[in-house]
Formats: structure tokens, C-alpha cells, sequence
């Protein structure tokens, strides 16, 4: 059963209450997830952060096009459930689900810790890059990219004992790469500096 109602930044709700919110429109586009049972919404993404977005997600999906058999699938926004004692619902710009990893792809959301998760700084840029760092490091997850389109950056992330250690900071003349996933590689180019693309206003 649905529930009906104006959600707010600093609700509290349970994993199952969260999934079963009937948003009024146009309530029901907005990014919203669950920190510990406090729902946090976002303001919804400008079309430079969809741009970047649409770009990365090309990338993984040709490159896991091009085996017989995918070895993983990558997502926009999904319902993430981050191992946690506490309600934790992160939806990621970006979530890479490996085929023989730890988490788990069910109807509604993914379970677990996925390979990769990718966030394009927002407004809120103090929490992609200290409250998600540590969220995602607690989780288990093995490498969290932070996308800095305005300054056309990428800091590529690796869990190691626990903590986030920064590969180095990449810019859009720079290639990345992961060794989770050999031969993959996105020219950041291809990201910032889309060919074809339309005028993007400073503003």
C-alpha cells in the first residue's frame, strides 16, 4: 500500500516506507534518498550533469556490449541498499554491478556493495565528497569516481583497509581506467568536451 504525502528533506522513514512513497507530481522526478532514515532530497540535475552522465554511461555499455557474455550491467540513479545497521538508500549518478561481485539485483533496487559507484558533483558538493566518501567506504564498495564537471576533473577512488585512497585527479586531456575492469578506457575528452553537443550557457 502506498502512502501519499509531501516529502522533506529530514523526514524519517524505513527502507520498506521509503519505497512505498506515492510522490504527487511533479514531486515524483526529484532524486531523493535515505541517509541513515533521514530522506534527503535533491534538486533535480541541469543538463551539463545529464550530458556527463549520458556520456560515462555510454562508455560502460559499449564496452560491456563487447563480450559475449556482459560481465556486468551499469545503472542510472537505481535504489541502491548500502550494508548498513542503519536505513541506507543511496541512489549514485552512476552504479556498476559486476557478474560475479557482491551485490545483488532485485526488482526494485540493488543489494550489497556494487563495483563502482559514480557521482557528478551537484550544488550539495560537500556531500559527494565527504559524506558519500565515507557512506561508500563503509559500505565495502571497492571504487567511488567523483565527476567535477565544472572543473572537467575526475578523482578516481580505491578502497583500501577501509579508507578511500585518490588515484591521481584526472583532467579531460587524461584517460580513465580501472583495473576492476581491463580494457576499458574513457577518454575524459569525450565526457567534457562532447563533439556536436550544444552551446552550454556559464550560467
Amino acid at each position: 500500500m502506498t502512502t501519499t504525502i509531501e516529502p522533506r528533506t529530514g523526514m524519517r522513514f524505513s527502507v520498506a516506507e521509503f519505497l512505498e512513497l506515492d510522490l504527487p507530481e511533479p514531486d515524483d522526478k526529484r532524486k531523493m534518498e535515505l541517509d541513515d532514515g533521514i530522506l534527503y532530497i535533491m534538486p533535480r540535475p541541469r543538463p551539463r550533469h545529464q550530458s556527463v552522465q549520458g556520456a560515462v554511461f555510454y562508455h560502460f555499455e559499449i564496452y560491456f556490449r563487447s563480450f559475449a557474455e556482459r560481465p556486468g550491467v551499469v545503472y542510472t540513479e537505481l535504489n541502491v541498499a548500502l550494508p548498513s545497521a542503519l536505513p541506507r538508500l543511496f541512489a549514485p549518478d552512476l552504479t556498476i554491478v559486476l557478474r560475479n561481485g557482491d551485490a545483488i539485483v532485485g526488482d526494485r533496487m540493488v543489494e550489497g556493495a556494487p563495483a563502482i559507484v559514480i557521482e557528478i558533483l551537484s550544488t550539495d558538493r560537500n556531500r559527494d565528497l565527504v559524506r558519500k566518501r565515507q557512506v561508500y567506504a563503509e559500505a565495502g564498495i571497492p571504487e567511488y569516481w567523483i565527476f567535477d564537471e565544472a572543473n572537467e576533473t575526475v578523482i578516481p577512488l580505491e578502497l583500501r583497509d577501509g579508507e578511500y585512497v585518490e588515484r591521481d585527479v584526472l583532467t579531460a586531456d587524461d584517460t580513465l581506467t580501472t583495473p576492476l575492469l581491463p580494457g576499458l578506457e574513457i577518454p575524459l575528452a569525450d565526457v567534457f568536451r562532447q563533439p556536436g553537443g550544444l552551446q552550454q550557457s556559464s550560467e
